[in-house]
């Protein structure tokens, strides 16, 4: 029998009073293929030290990056041949397809039109949903604390049926698996996932704008902009990485009064380099037109919290960045920008342009700064490129994949 287990898009009360202060905690974790080889060693690297020092008895909503799920298809035994090649993520895939041939040919069947890639992203989806649920349903309730975070997948329900348990199961859960977790669609969405401190999943939403990775290799689907509501009571929303970017995104977001953006992020480029070799554009300065410049493009949003992931996976694909929690300054205030709370390669007079902000709390980069040390910005960013090429994959410098791995927090007042 199937019943439905996530209704995604609907309104829901999760606190039953509006509640003024928060305490927020941005969560910029360094992903790691190694944490994969089950559903426990999984959790593990969400279930952290850290977060638990930082309980508080203010409502807490801990809040993770964009893709954070990413991993968990490479979980057991049918990911091991992918855990274990030194090739690209997309090889990574292709080695895993083999694993999941037959609910590949079943979905390919069932969907016609659709590649091969997403038949094989719908086959992950008892692997994936049955991990990233589990972990930050549990984490939310461990914590008592509201959780967000990002995955990509369909809609999904819940199958107890025998048939489609051992057509779809997880062959390492073989013979004591009682459910299993079926696309109910077979488009495939980049999403953030909201849980309650009960654990239960209250709400989730999609991204709007995808990359070019995203609508090429992945072949994802955009959400739907009108479904892009504020989060009831406390008027929160969610704007996915890129689409912070983007007018169309924030103004609706806006008009809704959202009083805190949130936006999970997954910068997969180097982010002490610029934008390519073709742009002169360094890369935190062009960051600081999302979670920043935010303020000066709306009215109504009062904080933004930007979690970054970081840390290298495979052979080709390097995620980094600075995770920070900001505030809108009044019309009256003009905060002169502190060198310790600009992104990497930055100065003040970088954010001349950007007026309306002021960052909370900023995380640290895998390395410092060399600030007040008399050199120049060019002298400085070139510095920092060169330990991110040490930080890339297959640099064989000792500090390759030695990204920072870090939590920041503040107490808030909407």
């Amino acid at each position: 029998m199937k019943t439905f287990f996530c209704l995604l898009y609907l309104s829901f009360w999760f606190l039953p009073l509006t509640i003024d202060s928060f305490r927020l905690i941005a969560v910029g974790h360094r992903q790691s293929i190694e944490a994969s080889v089950n559903y426990t060693t999984w959790f593990n690297q969400f279930n952290r030290t850290d977060l638990y020092e930082l309980r508080s008895h203010e409502p807490t909503l801990i809040v993770f990056g964009e893709l954070t799920g990413l991993t968990s298809a490479f979980i057991g035994t049918r990911g091991q041949i992918a855990r274990i090649q030194i090739g690209t993520v997309q090889n990574a895939f292709a080695l895993m397809m083999k694993s999941y041939e037959k609910q590949i040919t079943s979905y390919l069947n069932k969907y016609p039109t659709i590649s091969i890639t997403n038949a094989f992203e719908l086959s992950l989806s008892d692997v994936m949903w049955r991990a990233f649920n589990q972990t930050f349903s549990s984490l939310a309730r461990l914590l008592n604390a509201t959780i967000i975070s990002a995955t990509f997948g369909p809609r999904i329900i819940r199958s107890t049926d025998p048939e489609d348990i051992e057509l779809y199961g997880d062959p390492d859960l073989y013979p004591n698996q009682t459910e299993v977790y079926l696309p109910l669609t077979k488009e495939i969405y980049n999403t953030a996932h909201v849980y309650a401190p009960n654990g239960s999943l209250i709400a989730s939403r999609d991204k709007c704008h995808l990359t070019p990775a995203e609508i090429e290799l992945l072949q994802f689907t955009p959400g739907e902009l009108e479904n892009n509501t504020v989060i009831k009571p406390n008027n929160w929303c969610i704007a996915i990485c890129l689409d912070a970017f983007y007018l169309d995104v924030l103004l609706h977001l806006d008009s809704q009064n959202c009083t805190m953006l949130i936006q999970p992020s997954f910068n997969d480029q180097m982010w002490a380099a610029n934008l390519s070799s073709q742009s002169p554009i360094w890369v935190p300065l062009d960051w600081t037109n999302g979670p920043l410049a935010l303020f000066d493009k709306t009215q109504n949003i009062q904080f933004s919290i930007n979690p970054m992931v970081t840390g290298n996976l495979f052979s080709d694909m390097i995620v980094d960045g600075q995770s920070t929690i900001n505030q809108r300054l009044p019309r009256e205030i003009i905060e002169l920008n502190k060198q310790d709370k600009l992104y990497i390669g930055l100065d003040p007079v970088d954010m001349q342009n950007i007026t309306r902000f002021q960052t909370l709390v900023l995380a640290r980069w895998a390395r410092d700064d060399p600030r007040g040390k008399n050199w120049t910005k060019q002298e400085r960013r070139k510095l920092l490129y060169q330990y991110a090429l040490e930080l890339a994959p297959n640099s064989k410098s000792i500090n390759e994949n030695k990204y920072a791995d870090t939590v920041i927090w503040a107490d808030v007042t909407l």
